[in-house]
């Protein structure tokens, strides 16, 4: 498949070209190495509607059992909003370039940093939905039998089901990785790191127990070790990245070699 690839204007600003935000490509987002466009939206739209259901849900449920006050302190859920949120805003532009046979004016005009802000949480969603089941089935998950069916669905949808939802919309879109943005991830991080605090200061309670200060030096480590496993994480996406676009580099080879094969021995059979 041949595609244009026209990125955005380069930007005038020093940061926003350090940090590549101006290398994104709209058409990648909203096309495919591996199936049409029309099929990718229809993959899109499936994955969309599960996470709406899911965030809903979610979002009833804790307020259900009077839990909605501490809903936006857990990290787990502010993922799954992020993820969601680039589902839908994903899923808008997909809509938007079928309707309009394939141009991209939502993209080209819209302001730029709206575009900026699409390439950033493209990226954070690759990060987080593979530190959220990580973290949940290593260090906290309890095996209690007693959760109702409800919670159940619930906490596998938001603590692993998430991760295939981001990978099936990584693998059939195009969008490349800068590596510069591992440093944006990282101050994410640490801003909920100081989110954690603010939420103990003012409600009396750690979101997670390995964030306990009161642990003293075990809890620096622990602070560390996560952190590090973020960016861990950033390359792990990297090298994913590569292996599906190497794949995709070679199919197209491929596919351009076949008839040339065809072409060469029918020539060889009619010299014969």
């Amino acid at each position: 498949m041949n595609y244009s690839d026209e990125p955005l204007k380069p930007s005038r600003y020093a940061v926003i070209r350090w940090f590549n935000f101006d290398k994104f490509i709209p058409e990648a987002a909203v096309t495919s190495h591996w199936v049409s466009s029309e099929v990718f939206l229809g993959i899109r739209t499936i994955i969309t509607l599960y996470s709406t259901i899911v965030l809903w849900a979610n979002i009833g449920a804790n307020a259900q059992y009077g839990e909605f006050k501490r809903f936006f302190a857990f990290f787990t859920n502010l993922t799954f909003i992020g993820l969601h949120a680039y589902l839908v805003t994903a899923l808008y532009h997909h809509v938007r370039y079928i309707i309009s046979r394939k141009h991209l004016g939502s993209f080209f005009d819209q302001p730029a940093f709206l575009n900026y802000l699409y390439y950033y949480l493209y990226h954070t969603i690759l990060v987080f939905n593979i530190i959220t089941p990580v973290v949940y089935w290593s260090l906290l998950a309890n095996g209690d039998s007693k959760v109702a069916p409800l919670a159940i669905w619930l906490n596998v949808s938001v603590h692993g089901v998430s991760f295939f939802l981001m990978m099936f919309d990584m693998i059939f879109c195009r969008i490349k990785m800068q590596i510069n943005m591992v440093l944006l991830v990282f101050i994410n991080v640490v801003l909920y790191m100081f989110l954690s605090f603010i939420v103990h200061a003012s409600a009396g309670f750690w979101v997670y127990p390995f964030l306990n200060w009161d642990q003293g030096g075990i809890a620096a480590g622990l602070y560390i070790g996560v952190a590090a496993c973020f960016i861990i994480a950033f390359f792990i996406q990297m090298l994913f990245h590569f292996i599906r676009d190497w794949i995709a580099g070679r199919n197209t080879v491929i596919s351009k070699e076949q008839p040339q094969e065809m072409n060469e021995r029918r020539h060889d059979l009619e010299a014969a």
